[in-house]
This record gives structure tokens, sequence and C-alpha cells, in this order.
């Protein structure tokens, strides 16, 4: 209550500009005036008001980001089939987005033809699992180093308390199951359809945008927006190749396990058979988070590559797969927008000055 009731006296009182005194270094006293207008007021409010409806619509900007990205990375191929077949980019995007459309359906279809096809051998192998590790945990074992002997049965016992108490707070959170596949359905279509105007309209955007700066500054616009192009599409680019050799990669290497247990060349059982698959799968996602996307993504984007390590792991703690997956663009966006702001504002270096520079460099290489 006190709070709101001083921003009523800030809102409905500051009509004049406020006096401020402030004393410089050597004591010399002098008078800042700071215009703190109802507009300038209203304004604040208004950014403040329009942070925390981000805030609150996390999930409706999180569906529009991803239909954004997707819709900038087909955005070449609506490109060429509105040059080469002579189409209307509405024509060309409806032939795209349906292509898309029927790829997608393709997929999940194949996906469920696989498990229907795969559920009676899954079920004998997890039968088999689950008689193995019921023998398993009958048997207490220690651990040599620490002397500590480990009883399954109670860990096991824990566990499964602590599923059923998770399970029955589900429906008290969000409507239970069936509550969150209507949330995702729906999301779902928000990005199906944001897609499809994003390919359409969203080569407008930028235009857009730049068309209402002032004529002075739509030259430096135009630059700015030229050059973050260009570290986004490499951004893209560089991103489809590891998709691609973590796919290789992950199929390669799933493959082989699957065909040495099938031949008998691997004695595991099959609970052994899925840990080792996991731990594989593990492997794999700390190669891509610790060498391949740190080096290719840090060497494309000119970026370190422990600034790459760090923001990735920074992103993925705080804000998810979405905010690892765009962390280093930002990165790299926010750079080039810093040192372009930094060589339009600094005055230019004399020859002298240069030469200097160049051999503190190599000093400091040296």
């Amino acid at each position: 209550m006190a709070a709101c009731g001083i921003i009523a006296i800030l809102f409905c009182e500051v009509q004049e500009a406020a006096v401020f005194e402030v004393f410089t270094s050597k004591e010399m006293k002098k008078t800042l005036k700071i215009s703190a207008t109802p507009q300038s007021l209203w304004l604040l409010a208004a950014v403040i008001g329009f942070i925390i409806l981000v805030i609150l619509t996390g999930p409706l900007w999180r569906s529009l980001l991803v239909a954004a990205l997707v819709a900038y990375l087909l955005d070449p191929l609506v490109g060429r089939a509105e040059s080469r077949l002579k189409l209307r980019r509405s024509l060309a995007t409806a032939v795209i987005f349906l292509v898309l459309l029927l790829l997608l359906v393709g997929i999940i279809f194949a996906l469920s033809t696989l498990v229907v096809n795969q559920a009676p051998e899954w079920s004998e192998e997890l039968r088999q699992a689950w008689a193995e590790m019921s023998v398993w945990l009958q048997r207490p074992f220690t651990i040599p180093i620490l002397n500590f002997t480990i009883q399954p049965q109670v860990v096991l016992d824990y566990v499964e308390r602590a599923t059923n108490n998770a399970f029955s707070s589900l429906p008290a959170a969000g409507g239970g199951w069936l509550g969150g596949l209507a949330d995702n359905l729906i999301w779902s279509a928000v990005i199906l359809v944001s897609l499809y105007y994003f390919m359409r309209d969203g080569h407008k955007i930028v235009p857009g945008l730049i068309l209402l700066l002032p004529g002075a500054y739509q030259k430096d616009a135009q630059t700015l927006a030229t050059e973050l192009d260009n570290i986004w599409r490499i951004f893209l680019r560089v991103q489809l190749i590891i998709f691609a050799v973590l796919a290789v990669l992950l199929i390669a290497s799933t493959s082989l396990i699957l065909w040495l247990f099938r031949q008998g060349w691997l004695p595991l059982s099959p609970i052994g058979l899925i840990i080792l698959l996991i731990v594989v799968y593990a492997a794999i996602q700390q190669v891509d988070n610790l060498w391949l996307r740190p080096q290719y993504m840090g060497e494309a984007l000119q970026l370190h590559p422990g600034v790459v390590v760090v923001s990735l792991l920074a992103a993925f703690a705080f804000t998810g797969f979405l905010g690892a997956l765009l962390v280093v663009p930002v990165l790299a966006s926010l750079k080039f927008i810093f040192q372009y702001f930094h060589r339009a504002t600094s005055p230019p270096q004399t020859e002298p000055e240069n030469h200097q520079a160049e051999q503190i460099v190599e000093a400091h290489e040296t």
C-alpha cells in the first residue's frame, strides 16, 4: 500500500522540474535539473507494465520465438520458390508450409508405426529387465571403500513414495495429464499459425521498423540489421551442421550397440543395455556442449570457446533448452553492436598510436 501511495503522489503532484544539488570532487556546488514530467512517469509505468506482461505471458512469447526462428530458417527456401517458380510470396509460403506439414505428419506416423510394431518386443524385454532388477533388489551390497551396506529395497521404497507424491500433486498443479496435453496442443497450434504468417510477412518486419526511425538514424539501423542478419544466418548454418553431426553420432552408436547386442557380442542384460545407451547419449551430449559447439560456434561467430561454454551452461541452467540454443548468437549480436557504436563514437587513432598498440600486442604475445 505504501508503494502504491508513493506512485500516486509521483503521478499526481510532480508537475515541475526537480532540482538536485550535486557536489563534484573539488567540492564545487552545481545544480542539476532533471525533468520529471507526468509524461515521463507514464512512459516508465508503461515500460514496467510491458515487462510484467512479458513475464506473465512467457509461454506465448516462447511459442512465437520458436515460430520466428523456424520461419527465419525457411525464409531462403521461400525466396527461392518465389523467384525460380515465379510464384507470389503468399503462394510460395503456402507450398512450403504444406510440404513442411506433410513431412511432420509423415514423421509422426512413422514413429507411431514403429512404436506399435515394436511394443510387444519391448514389453517382453522390459518384463525380463524387471525380473532381473527384482532379483538384484533382494541382495544388499557393500561399497568396499566406505564399508557401507546399501539396501536396494529401501531405496526403491523411497523412490516409489516420492514418485507417488509427485504424481498426486499433478492434478492440483495443472489439471493432470489431460490438461497438460491440451496445453501442448494449444501451443503447438499457436506455433503453426504463427509460423505461416512469419513465413509470409516476416521479411517486412525489419524494413518497417527502420522506416519508423528518424532519417538520420536509418542508415546506421540498416547497417546493423544487415550485419546482425549475417550473424544469425551463420549461426543457423553452423547449428544445422552440429545437429547433423550429433544425429550421425547418435544413430551410428545406437545402431552399433544394438547390432552387437543382438549378435551376442555384448554380454549384457536388457537393463544393462539401457544403461549403456544412456551413458553413450550422455557422452555425445557432453561432446556437443564442451567441444563441438564451443569450437565451431565460437570460431564461426568470433567468440572465445570459454565464453561459449560458460554461457551455454548458464543458459541451460536458468532458461532451459531454448535459452541454451539462442545464447551464443545473442552474445555475438551484442558484441557486434558494442563494437559498432564504439567505432562510431571513438575518435580516429593516429598512425603512432596504432603502431604503439601493435607493439603492445606483440609484447603480450611474446
